[in-house]
Order: structure tokens, then sequence, then C-alpha cells
């Protein structure tokens, strides 16, 4: 038996890709269901061989690639541990294989692999995990680290401080460096680094690296790093002093400084250092110091902005700054560039061919002196003296040429047209009032009509699923309601949402301020509510809409509470509102329906007298319009 692959339950869930609740059905509805091998209870365990067998009886185990099924069995025998941690542990055994015990589960699945090249299964096992890990920026993308390898020239010796899974290194080692080394803090990913340059010679080893140096005495052709960001126990007080601090001590705020530090003082002079960094580096007061030293040094040479949202771990802004040790006196010109334009259309998916094309080729122009030339907003060659104010910002954009202002005078003209009519049919369709005593009215309240069927109350309670890219119906959200404009979310094709139906009344469940409810009536069959509102749906026999909005609107009926963060949140039954007449409430509510395109026509009119006024005095002032003779 101890030779016997085992499983517990959960495993098989795991193993089956179903929820455990599915295995504890399996056992009690199918007589030939595999008996416990072990244990007895909540806690039995089986024959991983029997179980598959049962499993593909029963229709319930696809075939799957060898590499999918060692995948499955990974996923099935992680339990308490990291599965970072189990993959590695495969990468060992795959390149020694008495180096390290595995679970019986995975090494039944490891025979079933066969003759599957080794390295071919390690990159395949690892692109899985870190597919399956994006949120966690456990790894330097491979296409960012290809481009950040091709930045630096990497040939010879290319050391990555923070090398993590390897994927700097791997792109080192396609690029034809002879020599790769690479320090990792987390033992499990400086392992999967190991296996994945086993055929060349590398060096990885366990440490933190700004604390524990392991290659003090190394000086590489390069240096490329992705260094981790956004934290600050780095070892400020215990690295006060330290000798690779030559261009200022980093403030305890600036770990990134520290680490561009760490590796200029392991490239040789007049080495490339290419580090992918923080957009705040490029400007965080704190650090000024240290980027001062770095213009005036000639160490800086070029800042790449990339689009926000390269990367599916964190939506926080990247920068590529490539620097060089300093090998003589001279201080020259910094390229800066901004690649914003290619926005992706979701975190993580960007087209690096593109931006990558871009950058290398601004790059490759501005290295051989042959006119890399200014772009307006996408690029800038620039003295160092410019980046010297006072805040020494290496930020692209802030020094890169304005784009030439382009005046659409057709469109102007359209915009002045549909002005005039605003203003007309503002000005020419009053209501037709008068001074009137107030009488006093029998109230009664939202909760009270919903209990006499006047009108049905709904609010949808969870969440939906939906985004600018979804393909279901479009979703109105409280921001929608309350800054009067369409819906730009769509739910997904499955999403539990209720759809709205023309003449329906939304009303947001928090107010929009000091107390105000902001409800709106519904025009249109195409949209579903959002979450945090409430849907009031009238019997328009016995209840105007656009009366009842009104009177929701009006103020001062809708008891609110305030919340300790001081928002004021709606309690929509107890809001009051006057007993008249179905015929009386259709004459009121359709001067309220006016006042409300009234109001939305006036916002409109001064959107686009604000825009055509800044449009005018730009044009004007920068020469781009001129007065007719």
């Amino acid at each position: 038996m101890s030779d016997e692959a085992l499983v517990t339950a959960a495993e098989i869930a795991r193993i089956a890709d179903v929820g455990r609740a599915a295995v504890s059905n399996w056992r009690r509805r199918y007589p030939d269901f595999p008996k416990p091998v072990l244990g007895a209870g909540n806690n039995p365990v089986f024959s991983l061989a029997e179980v598959r067998n049962w499993l593909r009886k029963q229709g319930k185990l696809s075939e799957l690639p060898p590499h999918e099924a060692l995948w499955r069995a990974l996923d099935a025998a992680r339990g308490e541990r990291d599965v970072v941690e189990l993959v590695a542990q495969v990468a060992s055994h795959l390149r020694a294989p008495e180096s390290v015990e595995l679970p019986e589960t995975i090494r039944a699945a490891l025979k079933e692999v066969g003759d599957e090249d080794t390295g071919e299964l390690i990159e395949l096992l690892i692109s899985m995990l870190f597919n399956r890990q994006q949120r966690q920026h456990l790894v330097t993308p491979p296409e960012l680290a290809e481009l950040m390898v091709q930045l630096a020239g990497a040939s010879g010796t290319v050391f990555d401080p923070a090398c993590g899974a390897g994927n700097v290194l791997r792109a080192a080692v396609n690029a034809g460096a002879t020599e790769v080394a690479g320090q990792e803090i987390e033992a499990s990913l400086a392992s999967l680094a190991e296996s994945r340059l086993s055929d060349i010679t590398a060096t990885v080893r366990v440490a933190d690296t700004l604390r524990s140096d392991m290659f003090p005495n190394l000086r590489a052709d390069a240096v490329v790093c992705d260094p981790p960001f956004g934290y600050r126990d780095w070892g400020y007080d215990e690295l006060k002093v330290d000798p690779r601090w030559t261009f200022g001590i980093p403030a305890k705020g600036e770990p990134e400084l520290a680490w561009a530090q760490h590796c200029l003082a392991h490239v040789k002079p007049g080495g490339t250092v290419v580090l992918a960094m923080p957009a705040g580096a490029a400007a965080r007061r704190s650090g000024r110091p240290i980027r001062q030293e770095l213009v005036r040094r000639g160490v800086l040479q070029a800042v790449f902005a990339l689009p926000a949202g390269v990367l599916m771990s964190t939506g926080i802004a990247i920068h590529l700054w490539v620097l060089r040790r300093p090998d003589t006196e001279g201080v020259g010109p910094v390229l800066l560039m901004d690649t914003g334009h290619h926005q992706p259309a979701r975190r993580g998916q960007v087209d690096w061919s593109v931006i990558g094309s871009e950058i290398l080729e601004a790059w490759r122009l501005f290295q051989h002196d042959t006119g890399v030339g200014d772009l307006p907003a996408r690029r800038r060659v620039t003295e160092p003296i410019e980046l010297l104010g006072e805040e020494v910002d290496f930020t692209p954009v802030r020094h890169l040429p304005a784009p030439p202002r382009e005046v659409d005078f057709t469109k102007m003209e359209r915009d002045r047209a549909e002005l005039r009519r605003l203003l007309d049919r503002i000005a020419g369709d009053w209501l037709d009032l008068r001074d009137a005593e107030p009488v006093p009215r029998a109230v009664t309240t939202v909760g009270e009509l919903a209990k006499v069927g006047a009108l049905g109350l709904i609010r949808q309670t969870s969440p939906v699923d939906a985004d600018e890219n979804g393909t279901g119906r479009l979703v109105l959200t409280g921001n929608d309601v309350v800054t009067g404009t369409e819906p730009r979310l769509r739910c997904s094709e499955d999403a539990e949402a209720v759809p709205l139906r023309s003449g329906d009344l939304v009303v947001p469940v928090v107010a929009a301020g000091e107390g105000h409810t902001v409800p709106r009536v519904i025009d249109t069959e195409e949209w579903s509510l959002g979450a945090n509102l409430f849907l009031i749906r009238v019997d328009t026999e016995r209840l105007d809409p656009w009366f009842l909005s009104g009177q929701l609107r009006a103020g001062g009926h809708a008891a609110n509470s305030v919340t300790a963060s001081g928002v004021h949140r709606i309690d929509i039954r107890r809001a009051e509102i006057p007993v008249i007449g179905i015929d009386e409430q259709r004459r009121i509510g359709a001067a309220f329906r006016r006042l409300t395109e009234w109001e939305s026509e006036l916002n409109k009119a001064v959107e686009i007298n604000t825009r055509l006024t800044r449009q005018l005095i730009s044009g004007l002032a920068d020469g781009t319009v001129t007065l007719s003779e």
C-alpha cells in the first residue's frame, strides 16, 4: 500500500474539476464508487488508480494532454502547500529525479507524461501557473522581459537581482547572453529560475537582495531588473550607510531608488541598466536629490512611459528607465517617450509587439545619433539642464512637445447652432404659472402605496457583473442616475439583473448631497437595473411616474440616515406623497417633466458654451484662430 498513490476527497474534486460536495454525492449515489483504503468519517483516503478508472468509466474525467493531466495532479496535491512551491519541486525533479520527493499523485501523473521534452514541460507548467495567478506580481511578463533585455543590448554577463522565476534571465539567454546570474528572496521562485537555466552558465542565489547581497563582486555587462515596489520594509534602518548609495541615501519611501543604485553598483563602467519602475518614482519629492545626481552625472539615458494597465497584476503605470554607469565625465541628452496611446482594452492585454517596435526604433536612432526627432505628445530628446528644474521630474509627458491644436470649424458651427436652438427653446417654452395659497393635503408614503398595490418596490441586492466590454444589456448605475448620463457598462450574458421598462422610476440608495433624492424616469426598454438603486414600478391607472418623481425630488420628504463616513442613505419607503386624483397627478407630472427637460437642456447649453469658449480663447491665444478682416 505504501507504493500506491492515494488521494483525499478534496483532491478528487480538483482532479475532476468539481466541488467537494459533488464527490460526497457520488459516494452516496454510486455503489461502485471506490471504497476508502485509509481513514474514515470525514477524512477518507482513496486509491488514485481506482478513482481515475471510476471517473473514466462514468465519463467524468476527460482524456487530457499529459501536461494538463500533470497540472490537475499538481492542483489536487497542493493542500496547504503553495502551488508555486509544488511547480518548483516538479521542475527540480524533472532536472534531477532523485533531488526531490514528490507526492504520490504527482509521481503517478509524471509517469503518464512519458518522453516529453523536459524543458518544454517546465515552460508549459510555468505558463499555466502564472496564467492562473496573474493578479499577483510574481513574474515579469515575458514580452516585457524581452523588451527590457533588448534595450539593454544584453550580451556577455547579464544580472537580475530580483529574478523571480527567471523570465528576464531566460530572455537574456535567448538574446545571446553567455552567462546569467540572479538573486531572489522567494526560494520556490529561485528554484524555478534555476530549473529553466540549467543548460547554460547560470547562478541563482536565494536571499533578500538589498539586505544580503550575494554577488558583492559581480560587475555584469548589463543589469535588467523588475524590482518589487510599493513597500517600505526594504532595509532603510539597517542600510543608511552603504557603499552602494553613491548617488544619495534613498528615503524610506523610495525603495525603487535603492534598487536603481544596487543595479548600478553591479554593472561595469559604460554598462547598461534597464529597470521597470512605478511611474511615481519619476516625480516623488523625496527622491529628487538622487534623480538630480542621476542627471548631473550622465547616468540617465532614457525614460519610456508604458500605457497604464500593461500589467495584469496592477493598474499602476510603469516606466522603463535606461541608465548607464559612467565611464567618462561626459553628460549627454536624454530620450523621453510616452506610449500611452497604446491603451489596453483590458488590464494586461496589450500589443507588446507594437509598443516594443516603437520603443526600440526610437532607442536605436537615439543611440546612433541618426536624428531620432521629436514627435508631439510622443517623444523628445531633451538636454539634461531641462530636467534639473525644481522637481527633477522624469515623467515623459511633462516634457513632450504639445500636439498642434486643430480647430474643427464645422463642428464649432454645429455646436453654435445647437446652443442657439437650446437657448431659444429654454427662453420660449416657459410654464404658465401663478401664485397660489398652499392647501393642506392628505399624504401617504411610498411604503403604504406599495402595500395597497399602487406601486412595486424592487432593489437590486447583489452586484451586477458589468463592464465596458460586456455583451449583455446596458446596466444603469447610481452614478448614471445622479449625473443624468447614459449607461456605458454592459452586463455579461448570464448576469442576473432586473430589466427596466419605460415608465419605471429609479432612485439611488445614496442621496446626491445634503440628503437630496435624484430620481430618474426611464423612457427605454434596453437597460437593466444596477446595484444600489431602488426601482419603483407604478400602476399607471393610480399613479403618475413623473408626479411621483417630482415629489421625491422636492426633498425633505424621504427620511435618510447618515453613515459614519457622512454618506446619506435614503429610506424610500418613508417618503411622503400627497394624495390627489390621477388626472391632477398627470397635469402636475407633465410640469415636473418639462422642468426636468428644461434643466437638462440648460446643462447641455452650459457644457457647449464652455467648450466653445475654451476653444476660441485657446485658438486666439496660440494663433490657430484669427479674426476676419
